[in-house]
Formats: C-alpha cells, sequence, structure tokens
C-alpha cells in the first residue's frame, strides 16, 4: 500500500494541474490513510471539491477507506468513478473486487478479480478468488481450472497451493453429487485430493480443518474405513503390537493342602512373566474382520531350589485366526466369530534339566457377540479344545459353553457378569475327568484417581469329577478367588498395574484344600 500510496501521489503531483490546497489535502489524506485514520481521510476528501485533476484520486482514496471500515456498499460507487477516471493505482481492481464480494455481487467481483489477475497484482491470491466465486456460483469446472493454475504457480505460497488443493476437492465433491454415482466418485476422486490437500503441510491449522472434513464425507458416504457395515465403528489403527513384563510373587507355587503336617513342603517364589503380543486387522468389504495373531510368553521362577517350582518354567507360543462377520441383530451392530488358537506349551523337565516339549492344542471357538440390552454387549461362544501332551495321561478333550454380559453405568463404570461351563474329558486317564462351572463378576471404575482404573473382581468355580470313586472321595470342589488391581496411565502407550488375588480351595478331602496368595506388578507397553 506505500508503494500504491508514493505512486499516487507522485503521479498525481506530477500530472495534474491541481492548486496547493489541493496538493496539500490529497497529501495529508494519504498520510492519514498510513496511519489507518480511515474515518479522517473520509471526513478531509468530502471537503474536498471533486475536480476533474484530482477525481481518479479522491474517489480511489474514499473507496479505499470505506473498504478498510468495512463500509463495503459504500466504497463501490467510488471504485467505480475512479476506475472512470482513469485511476493508476495497480490494487484497484483487487480492492474492488473485495467490496463487490463482501457486498455478494459475485459476477461483478469475478470480472473485477479477473483484471487484477491480468494486471499481475496479488495475481495467485486474485487468481484463487475467481476460483471461488466461481465455486460459490456452483461453476464448478471454472472454479476447478482456476484453482489448479494456483497449483501450478511458482510464486503461490505453500499455505495458498493447500487451500486451493481443499477446494479442489470440495470442487470434485460438488461434481460427484450431480452423478448417479456419488459413492464410487467420492472414493476415487474427492477423498485422495483431501490427502493430498492434508500432505501439503500437516502442522498448519487448515490440516486439522481438511482431516476433520474428510471424515464428514466419508460419514455422509458410507466410506468411513473404521465404521463397518452394521455402523460398528472400529479403530482406526490396525496393527495391534505390545510388550508386558509382570513381576508376580506366589505363596503356593505348589498348591500344597493347608494342613499343618504340609507347612514344611510349601513353596513360594518370585515369577517372572514375559508376554509379547503381535496382530493385525484385515477388514474385508466392510463386513469381515480376519486378525492373525501371534502371543508368546515366557515365565521364569526365582526359587532354584525345588525341584516342583523349577518345573513350572515355561514358554508358550500361541498363533491364532481370528474372524468375525459384522451384522445386525435387534437392530444394532452385531459379530459373529470364529476363531481357531493353536498353543505350543515347554515346560521345563527335571530329568532332562532343560525346557522340552509339554503339550499342544488346538481351541476351536465359535460365537455371537449382540446388544440385546441397551446398557452393554452380550456374548455366547462355544469352544472345543483338543490337547497332547508328552504323556498320553494328559491327553484331553474340553468342551466349554459360556455367556457374559457388560452393563455401563451413567457414570462410565463397567460390571461385567461371566457363567461358564466346561467339560474336561481325560480319556486316557478317566479319574481326572470332570466338570465345571465358573461364575464371575468385575467392576472397573475408570479415573477413580487421575489416570488411575480400579478393577475389582471376584469368581467361584464348582469342580466335580465324573469318575465315581474320585467324587466320592473329593466331592464337589469350590475355588474362590477374589481380585484387585489398580492400573495406572503413564501415557497413552505405557501402563503400569499391581495387584491382588487370593485363592482358597475346598474339598470333600482335607488333602486338596489349599489357600494362595499372589501380589503382582506388571508394566505394558503399546506400540
Amino acid at each position: 500500500m506505500k508503494k500504491s500510496c508514493a505512486l499516487i501521489l507522485s503521479t498525481f503531483i506530477l500530472t495534474s494541474n491541481i492548486s496547493a490546497k489541493e496538493s496539500r489535502v490529497i497529501k495529508s489524506s494519504l498520510e492519514l490513510f498510513q496511519k489507518g485514520s480511515y474515518a479522517q481521510v473520509l471526513e478531509g476528501l468530502s471537503t474536498l471539491k471533486e475536480t476533474k485533476s484530482n477525481r481518479a484520486t479522491r474517489n480511489y482514496l474514499m473507496a479505499l477507506s470505506h473498504n478498510r471500515l468495512q463500509n463495503y456498499d459504500k466504497a463501490i460507487p467510488y471504485f467505480i468513478e475512479a476506475i472512470k477516471a482513469k485511476s493508476v493505482a495497480e490494487d484497484i481492481y483487487y480492492e474492488y473486487g473485495q467490496a463487490l464480494y463482501a457486498n455478494n455481487d459475485l459476477t461483478k467481483a469475478r470480472i473485477a478479480f479477473k483484471k487484477s489477475a491480468d494486471l499481475n497484482y496479488k495475481k495467485d491470491s486474485s487468481i484463487y478468488y475467481v476460483a471461488h466465486v466461481s465455486q460459490i456460483l456452483e461453476e464448478n469446472k471454472t472454479a476447478k481450472a482456476y484453482y489448479t493454475q494456483i497449483l501450478n504457480s511458482d510464486t503461490a505460497d505453500t499455505a495458498l497451493k493447500q487451500v486451493a488443493r481443499f477446494q479442489i476437492g470440495e470442487v470434485l465433491l460438488g461434481m460427484a453429487r450431480e452423478n448417479e454415482d456419488t459413492q464410487r466418485l467420492v472414493k476415487q476422486f474427492v477423498l485422495p485430493q483431501m490427502d493430498k490437500a492434508y500432505e501439503v503441510d500437516t502442522t498448519s491449522s487448515l490440516a486439522r480443518e481438511i482431516k476433520s472434513r474428510k471424515k464428514e464425507i466419508e460419514r455422509e458416504f458410507g466410506l468411513d474405513p473404521n465404521i463397518l457395515y452394521n455402523g460398528k465403528r472400529i479403530s482406526s489403527k490396525r496393527w495391534n503390537l505390545s510388550f508386558t513384563q509382570d513381576l508376580n510373587h506366589d505363596s503356593n507355587i505348589s498348591l500344597t493342602n493347608d494342613l499343618p503336617s504340609s507347612a514344611a513342603s510349601r513353596e513360594e517364589s518370585f515369577v517372572f512373566k514375559t508376554k509379547m503380543r503381535a496382530g493385525y486387522d484385515f477388514i474385508v468389504n466392510k463386513r469381515f474382520i480376519i486378525n492373525p495373531e501371534l502371543n508368546m510368553s515366557l515365565k521364569s521362577h526365582t526359587n532354584r531350589d525345588a525341584e516342583t517350582v523349577k518345573s513350572e518354567d515355561n514358554y508358550d507360543i500361541s498363533p491364532s485366526l481370528n474372524t468375525s462377520f459384522e451384522h445386525k441383530a435387534f437392530n444394532k451392530p452385531a459379530s459373529l466369530f470364529f476363531n481357531i488358537d493353536y498353543n505350543y506349551n515347554s515346560k521345563y523337565n527335571t530329568a532332562m534339566q532343560r525346557k522340552a516339549f509339554y503339550s499342544r492344542s488346538t481351541t476351536y471357538t465359535i460365537g455371537e457377540k449382540f446388544k440385546f440390552f441397551s446398557k452393554g454387549d452380550t456374548s455366547l461362544k462355544f469352544k472345543y479344545k483338543d490337547l497332547s501332551s508328552h504323556t498320553s495321561t494328559l491327553f484331553s478333550k474340553t468342551k466349554s459353553f459360556s455367556v457374559d454380559q457388560l452393563y455401563l453405568t451413567s457414570s462410565s463404570s463397567i460390571y461385567m457378569f461371566l457363567l461358564s461351563y466346561d467339560s474336561l474329558d481325560t480319556y486316557n486317564n478317566p479319574k481326572n475327568a470332570t466338570n465345571s462351572t465358573l461364575l464371575r463378576v468385575d467392576y472397573i471404575k475408570p479415573n477413580i484417581l487421575p489416570k488411575i482404573t480400579l478393577h475389582v473382581g471376584a469368581s467361584v468355580t464348582f469342580v466335580s469329577y465324573t469318575d465315581a470313586n474320585e467324587s466320592s472321595v473329593r466331592g464337589t470342589e469350590k475355588t474362590i478367588t477374589p481380585s484387585i488391581k489398580l492400573t495406572k496411565k503413564i501415557n497413552d502407550k505405557l501402563k503400569f498395574s499391581v495387584g491382588y488375588n487370593y485363592t482358597k480351595n475346598t474339598s470333600l478331602k482335607a488333602d486338596y484344600d489349599y489357600t494362595k496368595h499372589v501380589t503382582s506388578s506388571s508394566l505394558k507397553y503399546t506400540f
């Protein structure tokens, strides 16, 4: 603007037959304008009688002052007079276009901005306004052509190019809406354009708006990759990779009975357990989730004196394939799932003085997760497990059925109820075959303290032996296990927890009664 004012003043003085008073008023007005005293500019110029020699300058300055005061409707007539008087101000068409644009006179505004671009005044910004006005007028092809000029410009800055790229996406969206195959066009052309706009500068404030706008478009046309066909929202993170380190203390690893005579044989130890989990969710047609997963764990004990404790050292390798079909039940999102889990377990062999194969098993699970109650999901599962071991007496087949129910309270607390039934067939050693029923209740309270979650649970298990002799000796055994755990969220990836579990088993025969206490700590990092 300073450059324009200097040019206007010098041109006015050199080319006009003016009086000293006119020169003084014009010069004073230019100085006031540069100071931002627009009202005083208007006041001073209103006292200046318009002549042929001052017409262009007087009308231009009055128009510009009205623009700065946002009196756009008053500015427009002065711009028209200044242009008729052949004003030499290089920004006159740009400023005129601004006034017309603000006054919603869009067709004339576009003409003014085109002339501004032709005069190379703020060419890139002028072209942007031509494109934007064309977009408002729903002349999408014209708008796209002018936005593309900005993208191809060597002088346009990054911010303007990002805006232009973003608006091309909006223009293409408008064009797609006019076509019957809207969804395909949005997916093929609009969303990729939004991605390109975001990548121009991912740290800008506009980048956040682009990201938000893209999600709106995806939701509108059913293209959100994180919303499945049945309306279920899933995490945008497809990888699941975590590492966990546990340190526990077990007061009765050997499960020695509670008889006083057995106290000396009870073994305790600290237990180190390292776990790794990796998986990936493949989404197919927004109806199927296929999740291959690998779990591995390594457990060791600090008590190296007792063979019964050392023999519990082990490692597990457990690949699995989890699949689900997403559908609706009771007019709400539901999942029909089928999982296959394989487990290889190696334990410390006292005779071999090293870890060796202990067991392998394959588990098949089929179930349905649905929302019958408004407060939480209900799950029904059936499992079949086939286990083989290093000795045939440990071979077994297990059939399980379970039902669990979540209940979410208005205060964001969660209750979990579980009922399961297991039938264990140790077909090579029938006396160990059992039927068991488990009842469990859990309560989870997020943020009971800042970033600390409370988890309290209790379970009771009833075990009966199918062998008549074993049943008459042991009866129906009952195991009660209350527990408590506190988890601290250190950051989005790291969590630390401490807990306590109490186990009490009672049997018809006192030799099988036992008690154990387990205190635990765990550090989990999720990548």
